[in-house]
Formats: structure tokens, sequence, C-alpha cells
């Protein structure tokens, strides 16, 4: 019974997440994002409240849309994203002969996990990939980052 009841609601709501698709410019991973879309028609359809909302097809269509554009965000970031693949490339291959004199003149001051962290922090590493290169826990790396802030601040602010 629910699945000709959602063929039914399928039929009826297609169209919207064409629409959608086609609205936000879709055209790569177009099958992809249907298939999520038709997804979250199911738990909508299966949530929906007629008491919190009376127009079902203005709450699908709102949800349908604010769902596909936190799944495009979603799907930014996880492009933008670099996982270090190789121990051996990860460091010192992103920076400028400037910066390499300025991290060796801090030596003295940070230790060397400190530095290890400053140094992969200057190359646009995240937390969470800084703590797989150092074989750390995310919460070691957050302590770094806290004492390297401070020895930094401290020698450099008056």
């Amino acid at each position: 019974m629910l699945d000709k009841q959602f063929n039914l609601n399928y039929k009826k709501y297609e169209k919207m997440i064409h629409h959608l698709l086609h609205q936000h410019q879709i055209k790569y991973h177009y099958d992809d994002y249907f298939q999520l879309m038709v997804i979250k028609l199911w738990d909508l359809l299966k949530s929906y409240d007629e008491s919190k909302s009376t127009n079902q097809e203005k709450y699908i269509y709102l949800k349908l849309k604010y769902y596909l554009i936190d799944c495009l965000r979603r799907n930014i970031k996880e492009i933008n994203r670099f996982l270090p693949t190789s121990d051996y490339t990860l460091l010192d291959q992103s920076y400028s002969d400037f910066y390499q004199y300025e991290l060796y003149s801090l030596l003295d001051i940070l230790n060397e996990e400190e530095l290890t962290w400053l140094n992969l922090t200057l190359q646009g590493f995240s937390t969470n990939e800084i703590s797989i290169y150092m074989n750390k826990s995310p919460s070691s790396i957050k302590r770094y980052r806290k004492s390297t802030r401070e020895k930094l601040k401290s020698e450099f602010l008056f």
C-alpha cells in the first residue's frame, strides 16, 4: 500500500524535482542529484504533518529546494578538500623561500609539533588532515594550535 501511495506522489512531484535541478543548472551528476531528491521526497512524505503545514506542495517544494542547496554546498566542500596521500610530498612544497626563512627563525621558540602544525596550517591543511599526517588526535592538534598561538603572541605582540 505504501509503495502505491509513493508511486502516486512520485509522479506528482517528479516534475518539481526536475524543475529544481534545472533551476540550479545541474548538468553533471544529474542522475545522482535526482536520486538524492527522490530519497528526500520519500522521507518528507513519511514525516509530513498536516497540523504543522497545511500546504503539502509548498512544504515539499521548500524542503527539496533547500536540501538540494545543502547537497551542492556539501559537494563543493568535498571537491575542494585535499587529503594527504603521501608523507613525503606534504612538507615544504608550496612554500616560498621567504616563508621558509621565517619558519626557521621560529625554531627556537616553538617545539617540533608546534612547528609542524604551523607549517601544515600555512599550507592550508585542516585540523583533521593535520591529525592524520601527524598521527595525533584532533584535540592534540588543537592544543598545539593554542600553545603555538600563545607563544607567537607573546613573542610578536607588544
